[in-house]
């Protein structure tokens, strides 16, 4: 059972504002001036260490620690046992709804930078970037914001499974793909309970970083994912 968060909505919504109005200053005009130009990875990069910055900064603010919500009830073994085993379990959840939305839409997913990146890539070495940021830091970064920072607060407010859906409804809408909206959903649902459930953020991190990389090294190898 999880505690009761000392942060609320109104700090959430500050976050939120707060990254988006960080990234676009360092998009438009810190990114040009020292670098002469932007790339996608680039972004990636500096968005995932936005998030981590002022989720680390409200929890600090709150009293408490990153570590300790990442850890929770110190069973390192268990926590990445059941992230691996809901990993495979969302994995396939993820696989049958994209399958699902495109035999009824007719339509082909967005291609997201990534994928281009990892499409793209000829060796192993060349999809180490993709495998940093969708596999490790998307994961790390995306679980504190939205599996802490934002589902604790939404739960303490609208109980489990409507902190759970409210979240994963935030996690897909700021993924700007509505091909990925159900399936994001979804999985966003998935990882939530899996965190109530563990009590550890390590475990959704474990989950996330799982399917993340099984679809980036399915691609690569030319298995299709719908």
């Amino acid at each position: 059972m999880l505690p009761k968060v000392p942060w609320n909505l109104r700090d959430v919504a500050v976050v939120y504002m707060v990254r988006v109005t960080a990234g676009l200053l360092l998009v438009q005009i810190v990114f040009p001036i020292l670098f002469g130009q932007t790339s996608s990875s680039m972004i990636e990069l500096a968005d995932r260490l936005i998030m981590l910055g002022l989720v680390w900064f409200v929890v600090r603010r709150s009293g408490g620690s990153l570590h300790s919500f990442l850890m929770g009830n110190h069973r390192l073994g268990r926590n990445i046992t059941a992230g691996l085993l809901a990993g495979v379990v969302l994995l396939g959840i993820s696989r049958y709804s994209e399958s699902l939305y495109a035999a009824a839409f007719f339509t082909t997913p967005d291609r997201h930078p990534l994928v281009a990146q990892v499409e793209q890539a000829l060796s192993w070495e060349q999809l180490l970037m993709p495998l940093l940021l969708a596999g490790l830091a998307a994961p790390v970064a995306e679980e504190f914001l939205y599996r802490l920072l934002t589902f604790m607060p939404l739960r303490d407010r609208l109980g489990l499974w409507g902190g759970a859906l409210t979240s994963a409804i935030v996690f897909a809408v700021l993924h700007f793909n509505a091909y990925w909206l159900a399936e994001t959903v979804i999985v966003g649902v998935g990882l939530a309970l899996l965190y109530y459930w563990t009590g550890s953020l390590l475990s959704s991190i474990v989950a996330h970083s799982f399917i993340n990389t099984t679809k980036i090294i399915m691609l690569f190898t030319g298995v299709p994912l719908v």
